[in-house]
């Protein structure tokens, strides 16, 4: 699904990926560890084309086309999904609004009909109750006067909305309390079963555990220096990245 071999990148001028390499396959998750700096997030908004970040070399491959070239919309609307670290606010945009308008737009990508109300509705039933939101939120501003969890629980939202093919997640589970990180597994395995892959950015071992990785991958200086399974991560947690990891 995702093929991303040599990938360089550099931002104002300083190369921050180094030659990554890394493929996702459909229906997989992947954790990506590493320590501040290593190039985590980078490498998830140059995949979302993020124009801060200009791609130098190599190539990213998504369903077996090139998206070097491709925009940030164009990749949205392929199928692939970013929930930031620290997901904005945007004054005089409701919840609502912004969940009807992103879906419909990814609906008609695929040359699908706008949802009716009662589609929308019977969606907004089932996704609140899977993640335990109440739905006043929806008349509510994006993200105006959330807290930290309640923010992660809401781009969960928007993910079992889109039901994208592939799901960056860029530590969720940072700045969260428990119960908002048994809300977002609960999205992740809801969306398993649809075939959707995972990236995501993780270091606390509740969600790398309750995620259940097919791999785990360790990024340093802007490369992918190693790559395993679960116990790799149950490794990292226990004893840290050291000064030769």
């Amino acid at each position: 699904m995702l093929d991303i071999k040599n990938l360089k990148v550099n931002v104002e001028g300083k190369q921050i990926l180094n030659g990554v390499d890394l493929q996702v396959g459909s229906g997989e998750t992947h954790i990506l560890m590493g320590k501040n700096g290593s190039g985590k997030s980078s490498l998830l908004n140059t995949i979302v084309k993020n124009p801060k970040y200009e791609i130098s070399g190599g190539d990213i491959s998504f369903l077996g086309e090139s998206i070097l070239q491709k925009s940030v919309s164009d990749v949205a609307k392929a199928g692939i999904f970013l929930s930031f670290q620290n997901p904005p606010s945007i004054s005089g945009l409701s919840v609502s609004t912004l969940l009807k308008n992103s879906v419909n737009s990814i609906r008609k990508a695929r040359g699908e009909k706008p949802l009716t109300a009662p589609e929308y509705f019977k969606l907004v039933d089932e996704y609140t109750e899977v993640l335990e939101i109440p739905k006043e939120w929806l008349k509510r501003q994006v993200n105006l006067g959330f807290s930290g969890g309640e923010k992660k629980k809401l781009s969960m939202l928007e993910m079992l909305f889109l039901k994208p093919k592939l799901a960056l997640l860029d530590e969720p589970d940072s700045g969260v309390d428990v119960d908002a990180v048994n809300i977002i597994a609960k999205a992740i395995d809801y969306l398993k079963p649809f075939g959707v892959s995972f990236l995501i950015v993780s270091h606390y071992e509740k969600l790398i555990s309750l995620s259940k990785p097919n791999f785990v991958h360790i990024m340093q200086d802007g490369k992918v220096v190693q790559t395993g399974d679960i116990t790799l991560a149950q490794k990292i947690i226990k004893q840290g990245f050291g000064d030769g990891e």
